[in-house]
């Protein structure tokens, strides 16, 4: 009798801690910034994002942040969270983003704050896409994240973004950048300046 006390004892303790253990690593995983996978150039994706083989922890990031993952052929994901120099995204520093032609039908470049969610501000600058770049006669292009725009740029505003992080889509991506994420030229995140920098 004792012995089945004890038993009991140890499997509520067990059930507890498990239950503790899995809770706090939902919350760890679904908490953490971007979907994870390797590193691209300063931008992180995983090629199972949105695709049956997702393990939970990544499930979790995917409908905590409100990405609607798609399936690989029809999008792919990437996150920044620094610029060039490895230094965190903030909202007092102005970027330069440059890239070339992206290997998809369509791309968009979307800034999100630390919560995971659009900064809130009235600016109607969110993102830009692939229609709002001007590229030159060799396809490259040049865009500019920060509070205010600059006349013949594209603009994304990170006014009230905080430490922030940018996500890059591509839809409809070419079969070769579905199999090789490597061989995609990733834009380049250049910080101008800084508000009270010297």
């Amino acid at each position: 009798m004792a012995e089945a006390r004890i038993s009991r004892g140890k499997l509520a303790l067990t059930v507890v801690a498990g239950l503790a253990l899995g809770a706090g690593s939902a919350v760890w995983a679904t908490r953490a910034k971007g979907m994870g996978g390797e590193d691209y150039s300063g931008w992180s994706g995983s090629r199972v994002t949105g695709s049956p083989d997702a393990g939970p922890w990544l499930r979790a990031q995917v409908a905590f942040s409100g990405l609607l993952a798609l399936q690989r052929s029809q999008a792919i994901y990437f996150t920044a969270r620094t610029d060039s120099e490895g230094q965190p995204l903030r909202e007092g520093c102005r970027y330069r983003i440059t890239g070339g032609a992206m290997p998809g039908k369509w791309w968009s470049v979307t800034v999100y704050a630390a919560d995971n969610y659009l900064p809130v501000n009235s600016d109607g600058a969110l993102s830009f896409d692939a229609t709002e770049v001007k590229p030159d006669a060799a396809g490259n292009w040049s865009a500019l994240a920060a509070t205010r725009p600059e006349p013949g740029l594209a603009w994304v505003s990170t006014r009230n973004a905080g430490q922030f992080d940018m996500t890059l889509r591509i839809y409809q991506p070419d079969r070769s950048a579905q199999d090789d994420f490597r061989s995609i030229p990733m834009p380049r995140i250049t910080r101008l300046d800084c508000a009270g920098a010297a």
